[in-house]
């Protein structure tokens, strides 16, 4: 998949894979055509068309990401996903949040009145985190596998390691920042369920994301693959949204994932060092061995519209400027960027970078 997939990459600079992923000409030719079937056919068959095929969906989300088809499950976004996977829970069951973590996923155990606590975001995350579950029972730990506003990876040796010392807790992934920006294989994770929207990282347009549950998860809640379809498929589900998702991943497989990714997190690696290089990172993002492809970077709002004018696609987090780079980008791309940066600076000076 190169940039001749993505039209708007001809005459723009978009670093907001984070805010929206592009979409590519094949995937929009998909859709079209799949809707010229509701058009043409009849909302009918359509449906029924759909039911069919939503086994092999489910199979083909499996394959990609590692896991059985009984416990991964097509939906039409997280903050949905998340809400119905909570009624399965016990609300007396104590739960660990990041205050700062994205606000679908904390405001989800809010709503359903669970009895959970917090901690900030800090640059060193798992030690705050080991530190909470020494110091209190918890039941439930929540957070987003990558930050969204930061881009903070979190380290999944450091889960495994806190999933051995408590097995008996939960760890519940929100991975819309994640999945389709690094291999992930969810049953080698720590993960006991994972979730997210496709229409980031994944490139397969608004409307769908998926579900993901570990056997064990799935026996402690006593859950039947017939209950939890029952529960996440009540009425009808968008079909064009699923089968969009469906026809991305296999996008993905079809030009070698592995590859994909290696090539993003090339460009990524070299985004953070000369990034920091500049002085528009915090000093904690260098001392971490491992960190996504989100980038916060200071110089706020002025900055923001610095890089519009220079037609770079970025978006306001924080008190900074997100930018976020995907398999299409390239080093031209991290190139003029870091050019529109330093004239940046030349023009107000090192005071904007506070």
């Amino acid at each position: 998949m190169n940039k001749d997939q993505f039209p708007l990459l001809t005459n723009t600079n978009y670093l907001n894979t984070a805010y929206v992923g592009l979409m590519s000409s094949k995937l929009y030719k998909f859709r079209r055509i799949h809707e010229e079937a509701y058009l043409t056919e009849g909302g009918d068959y359509y449906k029924k068309d759909a039911d069919e095929k939503l086994e092999s969906i489910h199979q083909n989300f499996a394959t990609f990401f590692g896991l059985s088809s009984d416990r991964s499950f097509g939906i039409s976004n997280f903050s949905y996903g998340i809400r119905i996977a909570l009624s399965f829970f016990s609300k007396a069951m104590k739960v660990l949040v990041i205050d700062e973590d994205y606000p679908s996923l904390t405001s989800a155990f809010k709503e359903q009145d669970f009895n959970f606590t917090m901690i900030h975001m800090q640059s060193n995350l798992e030690k705050a985190i080991e530190n909470k579950l020494k110091s209190e029972s918890i039941d439930i730990l929540a957070l987003s596998i990558v930050q969204y506003t930061t881009g903070l990876l979190i380290d999944q040796d450091f889960l495994k390691r806190i999933k051995n010392d408590y097995p008996n807790l939960i760890i519940i992934g929100d991975g819309t920042q994640f999945l389709g920006a690094h291999e992930f294989h969810f049953d080698e994770s720590p993960f006991d369920m994972v979730i997210g929207s496709g229409y980031k990282w994944l490139l397969a347009g608004f409307g769908n994301g998926i579900l993901m549950i570990s056997e064990s998860l799935k026996a402690k809640l006593g859950l039947s693959l017939k209950k939890m379809r029952e529960r996440f498929f009540q009425g009808h589900f968008n079909i064009l949204g699923i089968a969009s998702l469906d026809y991305a991943i296999k996008e993905f497989d079809q030009h070698d994932f592995k590859k994909l990714i290696q090539k993003k997190s090339a460009l990524s690696q070299k985004a953070k060092i000369q990034l920091n290089e500049l002085g528009f990172l915090p000093d904690w993002v260098s001392k971490r061995s491992n960190h996504s492809s989100i980038f916060n970077i200071k110089g706020g709002r002025l900055l923001f519209k610095f890089l519009q004018k220079k037609d770079i696609r970025c978006v306001i987090r924080g008190k900074g400027v997100r930018v976020s780079f995907h398999f299409y980008n390239t080093d031209e791309d991290l190139k003029k960027l870091i050019l529109a940066l330093k004239e940046f600076k030349i023009l107000y000076g090192n005071l904007s970078l506070d």
